[in-house]
């Protein structure tokens, strides 16, 4: 590991040597940060070298193109396209007319302001983004907002092994950390197309704040020197536990152990019986008011600065049981989502800290991240190294050779409304924890494999089968929301890739219907996986619908326009209501990740195409009686099945 004195000894220096003024925001607004992450990626390792002030180093301003905004009569015509499967014949009529009035009079004046817009800012839309789907909402961010990710199982059992697998996965954390500072962070692409690599800078040291009405963001990269702590929870009592010495040198995995033998674990035998790391799980406004009394107390101050600033979280969970009716791995996701409930360990967590390390007392182990400062993959990179370093038994065996700081135990005095606060934050806990149905599911039939020999998009043909699925429990088209990276622009984030569209309609119906002519139903399964092609690539290339008309909308919020019937219509609201929310992260290791449902009658799924297998988990809410994650799963087997013998017996696609 190349991190020793040489790299993180240099994090106070500031080197400015190129580069470009960043548009930050923040729960405060818009704000001017000089010498901001540009990059964390590596071309042939080259380029302008910025070390921050807090340490991180970039390979220099990527250039890459604005987002674009699309044109307003292309968006409207996407827009009745996708309409037409989940609305009925006097619903798309209205919806048609209100279209053609909007194109005609208020649509214009909105789409010339956010022109304007996309002139003066970096990227039009992060901003808005940031704020309206992650700071201002005051939904808790275990389950729906901050996902989970699943290590493959490891084989280590009771608390000294886990000890040990916790100070390996600290160990290559801070091994990917160092490779950010020296720019050793290999370019994202798709194909030959570099992708924004700004994220990588939000992971370490990174938290959200609770504020009632809108949270703000403290990155890691505005402190003035980087964290040389890291926070490790056990039965909800909190460490504030160094990681690296005076000189900058990182502590080996035997120092690491040797400092959690020595103070974190007999310091933490016993049940913390008020732990205040649940109120973090709560509704954001209620934490918020929790967290500002907290602040009143200068030992608590220092604390949650403590928390707040260290690089990540590592959380020592108790053993975990279940029954029957939950699989290993399916338990191994409620551990990484959410805890499992405040009698688990749900009390043993900071849902507020961008990158929180779950480890099991059994081998399995996962991650729980805040997600509003980046997508998944650059956290599932994380998690790939991770899994690389354990392969190749990679780790940090040299001894730091100066002194370094003491490990210190987190205290926090609290009054009997803050031990009020998390009485009701466990039983709120619980109940949503209680209520989340969560299915770790692997497809071995065959993997991406499969669709790449019959010359189909692998992701389009997953898809697919999701609709089949779906149609064939629920008998109806599920408004579907699939996540389409926007980062080949400058600080892009998220589109959405939708279904169903008319061809993927006519496939399922004609499936469910009972259609025997394969080569026909061939027909249809081929029509529908390339309509479904073509608009990823469209909403990649920041073509796609639902940002721009966010854009527009947001545009008459701020200017104090009246909002247009298109908004408030039949269509635009059943669109808005994502029945089936879909994520595909892929990765080199065995890895998946969860989330849960966006609402009560809805289905999560996270899914990982690999080479011979698909991997996934699925969620819905017990609460519902319409839904079922492992009915859903059966369903999606069966479809799959029958999309592999459709192509194989229909052919290939005859000429019309």
């Amino acid at each position: 590991m190349a991190v020793a004195g040489s790299s993180y000894q240099r994090l106070p220096v500031l080197l400015k040597t190129g580069g470009r003024v960043w548009q930050a925001w923040s729960a405060m607004g818009r704000a001017q940060i000089s010498t901001a992450p540009a990059s964390f990626s590596r071309q042939n390792a080259v380029g302008p070298m910025q070390i921050q002030k807090s340490g991180m180093a970039t390979a220099g301003p990527q250039n890459l193109p604005k987002l674009p905004v699309p044109a307003l009569a292309q968006t409207v015509s996407k827009f009745l396209r996708l309409a037409k499967p989940i609305t009925s014949a006097g619903e798309l009529d209205e919806t048609a007319r209100i279209a053609e009035e909007f194109l005609a009079s208020e649509g214009a004046e909105l789409q010339a302001l956010l022109e304007q817009r996309a002139q003066k800012l970096p990227n039009w839309l992060t901003p808005w983004w940031l704020n309206a789907a992650y700071l201002e909402a005051r939904t808790p961010l275990p389950i729906v907002t901050s996902p989970g990710v699943l290590f493959p199982k490891f084989d280590y059992f009771g608390t000294a092994e886990q000890t040990d697998f916790a100070a390996k996965v600290i160990s290559a954390a801070l091994q990917y950390l160092d490779n950010m500072i020296n720019c050793r962070i290999p370019l994202d692409k798709a194909g030959n197309v570099p992708f924004d690599m700004s994220q990588y800078a939000f992971l370490y040291g990174t938290t959200r704040i609770p504020q009632e009405g809108k949270d703000r963001l403290r990155y890691g990269f505005q402190e003035k020197s980087l964290a040389r702590h890291i926070v490790i929870a056990r039965h909800g009592h909190f460490f504030n536990v160094p990681v690296f010495d005076e000189k900058g040198a990182p502590l080996s995995c035997s120092q690491i152990v040797e400092q959690i033998n020595k103070f974190v674990l007999p310091q933490s035998e016993s049940v913390n019986p008020h732990q205040i790391g649940i109120v973090s799980s709560d509704n954001r406004d209620d934490w918020a008011r929790v967290y500002q009394r907290l602040k009143r107390n200068s030992g608590n101050e220092q604390s949650l600065e403590a928390i707040e600033t260290a690089l990540f979280v590592v959380c020592l969970d108790k053993p975990t049981t279940h029954g029957p009716d939950r699989t290993d791995g399916d338990e191994q996701a409620r551990q990484s989502l959410h805890g499992g409930g405040s009698e688990s360990n749900s009390g043993n967590r900071w849902f507020d800290k961008t990158l929180q390390f779950v480890i099991g007392h059994n081998g399995y182990s996962g991650l729980c991240y805040e997600h509003t400062p980046a997508e998944g993959p650059p956290v599932a990179n994380i998690m790939d190294f991770i899994c690389d370093q354990f392969t190749a038994n990679s780790f940090t065996t040299k001894n730091a050779e100066a002194p370094f700081a003491s490990v210190k135990k987190l205290e926090f005095s609290l009054g009997d409304e803050d031990k009020e606060a998390i009485r009701k934050a466990s039983e709120k806990m619980d109940a949503a924890a209680g209520d989340v149905e969560l299915k770790a599911y692997t497809f071995k039939p065959f993997g991406k494999n499969f669709p790449k020999s019959q010359k189909l998009s692998p992701d389009s043909f997953i898809q697919l089968a999701f609709q089949l699925a779906y149609y064939r429990m629920h008998h109806k088209h599920p408004p579907t929301y699939e996540t389409a990276t926007l980062r080949k622009f400058n600080e892009g984030r998220t589109d959405t890739i939708r279904l169903p569209n008319p061809e993927s309609a006519a496939f399922v119906e004609a499936v469910v219907a009972g259609v025997e002519n394969d080569k026909r139903l061939a027909e249809l399964l081929r029509n529908a996986i390339e309509a479904h092609k073509q608009y990823s690539m469209e909403a990649m290339n920041g073509q796609a619908i639902d940002r721009h008309l966010l854009g527009l909308k947001m545009t008459a919020l701020e200017k104090g326009l009246k909002l247009p019937k298109l908004f408030t219509g039949a269509a635009y609201k059943k669109m808005q209501h994502f029945t089936v929310s879909t994520s595909q992260v892929p990765t080199r290791n065995f890895l998946r990740m969860c989330f849960g449902p966006s609402a009560s009658d809805c289905y999560g799924i996270c899914y990982n195409p690999q080479e011979k297998e698909l991997h996934m988990v699925v969620s819905a809410f017990f609460s519902c009686p319409e839904t079922s994650a492992v009915k859903f799963v059966q369903m999606l087997e069966m479809s799959l099945l029958e999309m592999e013998v459709i192509l194989t017996r229909g052919g290939a696609r005859s000429k019309l």
